[in-house]
């Protein structure tokens, strides 16, 4: 099945391909040759794995030779619950019976992430909405109001949601695009849409609603925790934060105090398009 994520050709091969990631599949019949093969293999026991060098959340990396180990690991579930193996152009994805859905696309994450940035994309914890056929992404650490505030613009404005936990971001002959993922968190928006980035937009809570433009000063501590790095490659993460500089000297970055009420939205709405 070919797929293209953020303008980027992709290819799943093998078992059915997660409904998610289905999403973004291609029907046309011509397709640019794909940058990255992903192989969804079906096992009855799922492959042993090295001791782990990294940890973050659930998911666990180490490396056998020059392939990248990944796996995932759930509280009361297996010791893994799928498993990844990554050369840099193919992938292969282990998928066993107590597999998840969402194991799978960690999986397909870890694999997509140093091919998207070295093309000058990156993924951000972010809701995103299409206004006036333009994208605006909200981001902010988890539980700050990202998805009330996108909820807000599709009640008082007739925005609509793009996606509403992940956001692929690229830059492509000087024009920033924002894209949806197969990534939505518990969010129920996984949508197969672009739209040219208008403004980024940094969410804190607050008693009142204001909005301004945020310092070049104060941008890379608010922006930096809030990209999936592939900090297991060092030339991809290094493209990452090329593209990161660049994204935070050519968009308009807004830091948004705020309420979730009505006045926030419009507020933000006249701050990035004009009253």
């Amino acid at each position: 099945m070919y797929l293209t994520l953020c303008d980027i050709p992709i290819e799943w091969r093998g078992t059915d391909c997660p409904r998610d990631l289905a999403v973004f599949g291609r029907a046309d019949a011509e397709h640019d040759r794909p940058r990255l093969i992903i192989e969804g293999r079906s096992v009855d026991a799922l492959p042993d794995v090295p001791e782990p060098e990294v940890v973050t959340g659930v998911t666990a990396m180490a490396h056998r030779g020059d392939v990248l180990v990944g796996w995932n690991t759930y509280e009361g579930m297996p010791d893994r619950t799928a498993v990844l193996e990554f050369d840099g152009v193919r992938a292969t994805v282990f998928i066993g019976p107590h597999t998840w859905e969402c194991s799978v696309l960690n999986m397909v994450m870890l694999s997509l992430l140093p091919v998207v940035s070295r093309a000058g994309t990156l993924l951000v914890h972010a809701s995103l909405v299409e206004y006036d056929g333009r994208a605006v992404a909200f981001t902010a650490a988890s539980g700050t109001g990202k998805s009330t505030q996108a909820d807000l613009w599709v009640e008082h404005l007739g925005a609509q949601i793009m996606n509403g936990d992940r956001a692929f971001i690229r830059r492509i002959d000087g024009q920033w695009n924002a894209y949806g993922s197969p990534w939505s968190g518990s969010s129920p928006y996984v949508r197969n849409v672009w739209a040219p980035l208008a403004a980024v937009v940094v969410l804190e809570q607050a008693p009142r609603n204001r909005i301004r433009p945020l310092g070049a000063l104060e941008m890379m501590p608010r922006l930096y925790n809030n990209i999936r790095y592939p900090f297991w490659d060092q030339a991809a993460t290094e493209a990452s934060l090329a593209t990161l500089d660049a994204m935070m000297k050519e968009v308009p970055i807004h830091l948004l105090s705020c309420r979730p009420d009505e006045e926030a939205a419009r507020m933000t709405r006249d701050a990035v398009f004009g009253a």
